[in-house]
């Protein structure tokens, strides 16, 4: 039993190791590139009609040229008001394009979210393509803090970190998990291993994705962002991620349990496209459910508090770091109960990967 204990122990924290190198390895981009490079900002928008004059809003208030800035709104075959506010945001300031999406247009891999970006894209002129949704807002320096690490002619892409706009405990819960979710992913890729991204906060360098052919080629997926920065990284490209307070987006949080449910399993299926990289972190998080478990069944107050710390603790100093590089001093208190509760939530992630449709946007996949 002892033996179990101590191997489950040291499995989940080489995990952390593992993240945590990775993510001091990242560092922070402070850099600034000059206003040169000509940049198509692509937002798909369905049904976004109480979204998107926020969204418009903080876009106006970026700190960039306008003679190099074009934003491509795509109205993805909404039922609702949104292609007459983005044809009016496009008749009052002409950095604004709108394109209108039709059901001919989503077909094959370019169904759902992807078909919608590349329509946006297919219109872009840019030399650069920065991505975030109609339910989300940026800040001013964005655009600049997205295009610094494109310096090294290298990266052909950047991600960045999203949180959540926050007023309830249901809020507060799911930005930890976005930023738990981000320390992550910024740390796996850091050490050459590509887990994920947000596509609503993305940069691609243009020629290097006409040079992989797009969405219509990459294969379609659920988690269209993940697809993209696999296959980017597939073809040999470097792909940087940023986790700077000028160049994170805030998006809305999912107000019913529901919503939140769809969302995670979305997630979890478009996370099945990791193999063994999945493999890997299924069998870490087991091997913590079994010592945690076990620690409790045999009474052990001495293990179940190890597996308890390397949660709160453990876990905790990723999101720490993160939310110490975005200044987010508020999160502090938050991280360690957070954690826990999402801890009890994961063992809804094996029903919710059972269920392979998927629902997004009034869409079925």
């Amino acid at each position: 039993m002892e033996h179990v204990l101590t191997t489950a122990a040291l499995l989940y924290s080489l995990r952390l190791l593992f993240f945590l190198s990775g993510q001091l390895r990242a560092g922070v981009h402070r850099e600034r590139r000059g206003d040169q490079t000509r940049v198509s900002i692509i937002i798909p928008a369905r049904n976004e009609e109480l979204n998107l004059h926020r969204c418009i809003a903080s876009l106006r208030e970026l700190q960039y040229p306008e003679h190099l800035l074009e934003i491509i709104i795509v109205n993805d075959r909404s039922t609702d008001n949104t292609a007459q506010i983005i044809n009016d945001a496009a008749a009052s300031w002409s950095v604004i394009r709108c394109v209108h999406r039709t059901d001919a247009d989503a077909r094959d891999n370019l169904r759902g979210k992807p078909g919608a970006l590349q329509s946006g894209i297919d219109a872009a002129s840019g030399d650069i393509y920065l991505f975030t949704d109609a339910d989300c807002v940026v800040e001013p320096q964005w655009i600049r803090t997205m295009l610094a690490p494109f310096a090294d002619s290298n990266v052909k892409m950047v991600c960045g970190f999203t949180t959540i706009e926050h007023s309830s405990a249901f809020g507060i819960l799911q930005d930890i998990e976005w930023l738990y979710t981000h320390s992550m992913a910024q740390g796996s890729l850091a050490n050459h291993i590509p887990i994920g991204c947000f596509g609503n906060n993305m940069a691609v360098d243009a020629d290097a994705f006409r040079e992989l052919g797009g969405y219509n080629v990459v294969s379609f997926s659920v988690t269209e962002d993940l697809a993209l920065l696999q296959a980017m990284v597939r073809t040999g490209h470097k792909v940087a991620y940023i986790c700077s307070a000028a160049s994170v987006v805030e998006t809305l949080p999912c107000t019913t349990l529901s919503e939140y449910l769809h969302q995670k399993q979305r997630w979890v299926r478009g996370g099945t496209q990791l193999g063994w990289r999945a493999t890997i972190f299924v069998i870490t998080s087991v091997m913590y459910w079994t010592g945690l478990v076990l620690s409790i069944v045999t009474q052990s107050l001495e293990w179940t508090l190890i597996f308890l710390a390397l949660r709160a603790v453990g876990d905790g100093q990723l999101i720490n770091l993160s939310v110490m590089r975005l200044r987010r001093w508020s999160s502090i208190p938050a991280i360690a109960p957070s954690l826990i509760i999402l801890l009890l939530l994961e063992l809804i992630l094996p029903i919710l990967a059972l269920r392979k449709k998927v629902q997004w946007k009034g869409q079925t996949f």
